[in-house]
């Protein structure tokens, strides 16, 4: 077990010197929008018809939905790698702050079942992305 921690330490660390405490955030936000857009690109027909997967649908195709998490996966994963990475931020917020309120309106509107809890999943992540999109860089920019 110590032998492969410390392998993964030598893999990351060049990465996480490369990146900072910034870019490691985005990569970890590309990666939940990246692994969220392939759940909604192949969702299965059961998941599909479920309550939710209905109304999201009546708003966007399920497929705009993935295209919609991919392209803010992707940004968040190229823009890990730059000085410039605001857009990256406000994007990742942004979806989650969508999402989040679409599931509280849906809860609200048209008694989407647990719709509450989704919402106040997605909104606390967006508080969480929020709140590290403010954080500086430690010893400076990348």
């Amino acid at each position: 077990m110590r032998a492969l921690r410390r392998t993964a330490h030598q893999l990351w660390s060049p990465v996480s010197r490369r990146v900072g405490h910034r870019g490691t955030a985005l990569l970890f936000f590309a990666l939940v929008d990246l692994v969220y857009s392939a759940s909604l690109a192949s969702a299965p027909p059961e998941t599909l018809a479920s309550p939710s997967y209905v109304f999201l649908a009546q708003l966007l195709p399920i497929p705009v939905w993935a295209v919609v998490w991919l392209v803010v996966g992707l940004l968040c994963l190229m823009q890990a790698f730059m000085r410039s990475d605001r857009l990256a931020f406000a994007c990742a917020s942004a979806l989650k702050v969508g999402w989040g309120l679409i599931y509280l309106v849906g809860w609200i509107v048209v008694d989407l079942p647990r719709g509450y809890v989704a919402a106040a999943i997605w909104l606390a992540f967006a508080g969480f992305v929020h709140v590290i999109s403010r954080w500086p860089e430690p010893g400076g920019d990348r």
